[in-house]
């Protein structure tokens, strides 16, 4: 799954092709080059955006680490907020203490109106000295800098203060199994070399961005990456080459990297399409019980789901299971019957509950499509044909069609465009009833419904349908008009010697009465009436007469099936039980 969004192309954010050009190519060079492990970071506080009202008392001001103390202090005035000229105005014997949580400051720069900037006659720094100006710059080293208007009169107005800090040394490592080796809190750089990019196999959107990012070793989180630039980006596929500065924490179970936004020293290309994210197959559920692969893009084949409560499932495959949640609020369905269904899972393996146990944050989910056979002999039809209703299934149907005649047809699925499917055969529904000749209209139709009985003439003969993708229907449809109802059936169904409300067609596109008990075969039809008169088919305007015959006679020398299909021996090595035979029950006590 891609989240794309229009991007501003900077130095930080170009394209895996661009890589071909000679001054990109340089410039990566460079940004790969061993960096210092001691860096600094800078704090920049705009004393005009925070909100003041007209003459407004200034005191303390907070930013990150850095602390504002604005005093009074021996002066008559204290330091006020004035909109005009958008400014602290910072009047004689006030002062202005600077810290940084306990970090050595190296730099303050203070940004004054113009015509309102200390200088000699009114100034102090304590510790050192400062150069004075509109932009007057202190460096040094110190965790505490006391700024002082020495003047009995007069007044600074104050804009706008960056102070730079000494940041603590850092780890520098160059995997990620070796960053997740390191205790939480550590403070890091982390380079990714061409070599050992750090591939961003997916990219969650929110309230803030986490790029989940594996490189040859092992996955990690990436919190809030560069999220004030928007030159800077993740996009799944993307991938991550050079040195960037962070914090490691092991948290809520999952293994984190957050980027520290105010560091100079981050040195890092965002490319697009660098690769196509391709999970880790997993057979075995049980690998992922462990922090090894939290954060990892991982794939799971043949599973069965089970549901908990909304989005939250459990996976099953071989024994193992394994917590499954929609955290990424992913659009796509899961059905609600989830019995004997088998699923392709892709996500993000987290974690979950007050243990922190592993949980799978699924991306995809794709239904296993099974295959199965439905046989003109089989009893067990109805039984496989129920247990996918609704389904979508690929299914071999062993129904044989012969040529130069007219069949019966009934199909647990739809068919469209039956004779490009199906040998260019013909294919009739049955759409009327004419009282004044008896007859039974057909006419021709382009697609065969589910359920529905239908005439069909092959072209060639037809030894099977096989169908991808069918959407299986267990219900059957007759088609009634008049006195006579077309009866499809998925299962041999037996026809009843005598029996006059009975009709099944035959030779010569004859319909007949059967004279002896048998059994109709799988995926046809036949037709119940309670007329006495002789009936007509109407085909193409080609009438056929009524009458009564054998049906499906069997010879002595057919084999014999049990009622699950399979081919059995002779009748004198058999169990007793009931046997088919060309379509017939042979009971062998």
């Amino acid at each position: 799954m891609h989240f794309w969004r229009k991007k501003k192309r900077t130095f930080g954010a170009i394209k895996a092709n661009d890589m071909k050009h000679p001054i990109l190519l340089t410039l990566l060079f460079l940004l790969l080059l061993p960096g210092l492990k001691t860096r600094a970071a800078e704090t920049i506080i705009d004393l005009t955006a925070q909100g003041y009202e007209n003459a407004q008392d200034v005191g303390t001001v907070t930013s990150g680490e850095v602390t504002l103390k604005f005093s009074k202090s021996s002066g008559s005035n204290g330091p006020k907020y004035y909109t005009t000229g958008d400014a602290v105005r910072f009047y004689g014997g006030n002062t202005l203490s600077v810290e940084a949580g306990g970090k050595p400051i190296i730099t303050i720069n203070l940004t004054f109106t113009n015509g309102y900037a200390p200088t000699s006659d009114n100034f102090s720094v304590t510790p050192g000295s400062a150069t004075l100006g509109v932009n007057t710059v202190w460096t040094g080293n110190s965790t505490k800098v006391l700024f002082f208007n020495t003047a009995s009169k007069g007044q600074w107005r104050l804009q706008k203060i960056a102070v730079t800090t000494q940041e603590e040394p850092l780890t520098e490592v160059s995997t990620i199994s070796d960053l997740r080796s390191l205790a939480n809190g550590t403070k890091v750089r982390l380079i990714l070399g061409v070599d050992n990019p750090g591939s961003i196999e997916y990219v969650e959107n929110d309230s803030s961005t986490y790029a989940y990012v594996r490189d040859s070793t092992m996955a990690l989180s990436f919190k809030d990456f560069l999220p004030d630039d928007a030159g800077w980006h993740t996009d799944t596929g993307g991938a991550l080459i050079g040195s960037v500065d962070g914090e490691y924490h092991f948290r809520d179970g999952m293994p984190e990297f957050t980027h520290i936004t105010s560091s100079i020293a981050d040195s890092i290309l965002c490319l697009d399409n660098w690769h196509s994210p391709t999970p880790i197959p997993v057979s075995d559920l049980s690998v992922l019980s462990g922090p090894d692969h939290r954060a990892d893009y991982v794939v799971i084949d043949t599973a069965s789901l089970r549901a908990t409560d909304d989005d939250n499932y459990t996976i099953e495959r071989d024994g193992e299971t394994l917590e499954m949640t929609n955290r990424f609020g992913v659009s796509d369905l899961i059905p609600s019957d989830l019995q004997g269904r088998e699923f392709t899972i892709h996500g993000i393996l987290g974690a979950g509950g007050e243990d922190l146990h592993s949980v799978l944050y699924y991306t995809q989910i794709d239904e296993i499509i099974p295959n199965i056979i439905l046989g003109e002999t089989l009893y067990t039809n109805n039984a496989t044909i129920g247990t996918y209703d609704s389904r979508t299934v690929n299914v071999h149907v062993e129904r044989n069609l012969r040529t130069n005649t007219w069949n019966t047809l009934c199909l647990p699925f739809d068919i469209y465009e039956f004779s490009d499917i199906v040998s260019s055969s013909k294919l009739a529904a049955f759409t009327g009833y004419n009282a004044i000749d008896n007859s039974l209209e057909f006419s021709a139709v382009d697609d065969l419904e589910a359920g529905k009985p239908y005439l069909v003439f092959p072209m060639e003969d037809v030894e099977g349908i096989t169908i991808q993708g069918a959407d299986i229907v267990s219900g059957l449809s007759p088609v009634t008009f008049g006195p006579y109802d077309m009866v499809g059936v998925y299962e041999p169904t037996t026809l009843y010697a005598g029996d006059t409300n009975v009709l099944f067609l035959g030779e010569n596109n004859t319909l007949y009465h059967p004279n002896v008990t048998n059994d109709l075969k799988a995926f046809r039809a036949y037709f119940k009436t309670t007329s006495d008169t002789p009936a007509n088919i109407c085909i193409d305007g080609v009438m056929s007469g009524i009458t009564t015959a054998t049906l499906d006679g069997a010879s002595p020398d057919s084999p014999l099936y049990n009622l699950g299909g399979q081919r059995v021996g002779t009748p004198e090595r058999l169990q007793k039980g009931v046997y088919v035979r060309a379509g017939s029950k042979v009971i062998i006590k």
